[in-house]
Order: C-alpha cells, then sequence, then structure tokens
C-alpha cells in the first residue's frame, strides 16, 4: 500500500479487491487508507454490496456493513459511505476526514481526466514532482485527452514541465515548455520556454528563438529579468548558504563539524520527504 499501516481491528485472510486498481486490501485500515489515498477516482460503484458484505463477514463488522447496506438502498450519496467508512476506524484524525470530504465535494461527477488532473495539481502544489508528473504523463496519454480544450492541454503540458524541472533537470522541461506554448499560445509557457533554454547556456539557441518568436524587446527583457531575479534568490538561499559552509569546512578539515552539517542537512529532507 506504499505506507506501513497499523492494525487493531479485524485482519482477514481472504482480502478484497478493487478491480480498476487491482489492489487487495485486508482491513479496515487499510480499506480507509485506500479511500483516502484515491479520493480523486471514488466512483459510487466502488461501495458496492460486495464491499459492505466483506467488511461484514471478514472484518466482523457486522453492524457497520448493516448501516452501509442501509444507505446504499436509501440512495446515500457517495460522501455519507466514505464518511461512515472512514469513521470506522482510528486511523484518520477528525481534520483529515474533513479534508478528504471537502475534496469529495469538488471531485464527485466530474470527468475522470478532470479528476486526474486536480490530483496531479494537488501533487505538484506540494512537491510531489513524481507522482505530479505521473498524473500528468497519464493525462496526456489518455484517450479522454480528447475532451480537453488545446489551452488545457498546452497547461498540462506547462504543469508536466514544472514537475521535471525537479526531477530530470532543464532540457527536458525546457522541450516540455514548447509543447505547452505551441498548444495554449500563454505568454507564461514562452517565458519559461525561453527562460529554461537560457539557462541551459545555449546563447545561440535562445537568439534563434528571439528570431523565431519574434520576441519584443519587452517580452526578452522579461526573462532577463526573471534570470536575475531568480539567480538573487539563488544566492540569498539557506541550502546554498550550507554548502558553501560545507565547502569551507572541508577546506578547513574540520571533520566533525563538516559530517555533522552534513548529517543536519539529510535529516531535514528525510523529514521533508515523511511528510509528503
Amino acid at each position: 500500500m506504499g505506507k506501513l499501516i497499523l492494525c487493531s481491528g479485524e485482519r482477514t485472510t481472504r482480502p478484497y479487491g478493487f478491480p480498476a486498481s487491482g489492489i487487495r486490501i485486508y482491513s479496515i485500515e487499510e480499506l480507509c487508507y485506500y479511500l483516502y489515498q484515491h479520493v480523486y477516482m471514488i466512483e459510487e460503484d466502488m461501495l458496492s454490496e460486495d464491499l459492505f458484505d466483506w467488511i461484514g463477514m471478514e472484518l466482523k463488522l457486522t453492524e457497520r456493513a448493516e448501516k452501509l447496506k442501509q444507505l446504499k438502498r436509501q440512495k446515500a450519496d457517495v460522501k455519507t459511505l466514505v464518511t461512515v467508512i472512514l469513521c470506522s476506524a482510528d486511523y484518520y484524525t477528525e481534520e483529515e476526514i474533513k479534508a478528504v470530504l471537502k475534496i469529495l465535494d469538488t471531485v464527485i461527477g466530474m470527468p475522470s481526466i478532470k479528476r486526474h488532473w486536480i490530483k496531479a495539481n494537488y501533487y505538484l502544489k506540494n512537491g510531489q514532482y513524481m507522482e505530479a508528473a505521473t498524473e500528468y504523463e497519464r493525462i496526456i496519454s489518455s484517450r479522454d485527452a480528447a475532451e480537453l480544450t488545446p489551452e488545457e492541454y498546452g497547461d498540462v503540458y506547462h504543469n508536466l514541465a514544472v514537475a521535471k524541472v525537479h526531477m530530470t533537470g532543464l532540457n527536458e522541461a525546457s522541450r516540455l515548455f514548447c509543447y505547452a506554448y505551441e498548444r495554449n499560445n500563454k505568454e507564461e509557457s514562452l517565458i519559461q520556454y525561453l527562460y529554461t533554454k537560457k539557462l541551459c547556456n545555449n546563447d545561440s539557441s535562445y537568439e534563434e528563438l528571439i528570431s523565431l518568436y519574434q520576441i519584443s524587446e519587452e517580452l526578452d527583457q522579461s526573462v532577463r529579468d526573471l534570470m536575475q531575479e531568480k539567480d538573487q534568490e539563488i544566492q540569498n538561499s539557506e541550502q546554498l548558504q550550507i554548502l558553501e559552509e560545507l565547502k569551507q569546512l572541508k577546506c578547513q578539515e574540520s571533520s566533525d563539524e563538516f559530517y555533522q552539517l552534513v548529517d543536519d542537512m539529510l535529516e531535514a529532507w528525510k523529514t521533508k520527504i515523511r511528510q509528503m
């Protein structure tokens, strides 16, 4: 499931499998985790009588299963059914459950491709670049991509490029920003394309693009201003200061302080990753 899950309830030897994902679950905690992690893709048919029977028979939560069946017969909405399931274990806090229900309010009734888009944007906003890139690439290769307007399709490429900057570097990102601009015709995508090209230290290629796209002096200056702004941010960044301090300690052969600072830096990175 991707996370260590501590179970206090019944754990069955006969798992329930979700056909769409192929994932099998063995406990109420794993069911809660699955719904929480797949909230963008929850459909009404996922919450079926078969699932409720499994909850009652295999997890020995007969009262909860009967309540879910009754709600289903009364045509309760997806949000209500998910709430009942998430409240069947102490795996998530009240605030976490409220947060996932808020997402459900947003995505219920949306086409699948729009749900993937919202999910990808959520990952990107939270710095989960690999997960975001996977979702954007799924959108691009999907048959449902035909439902997107050219502008929306370009925006998907633009956001994929942002994710790729953090994963594979500038060359691939620059190519994707180009794809984005060719589709959405947005100045922001063009600026990022020019900016990443210039960062690749290919001035001749950059000058060719200025001519090819008939870039105005004003837009060219926007790119140069952006480079200067980002360069200043790098110079003032805490990470660069730490690296400079590491270089000094290494030159001074202060091994104890050097390795302590390295350990602190690695621990900070690990803490950030664990919070994703």
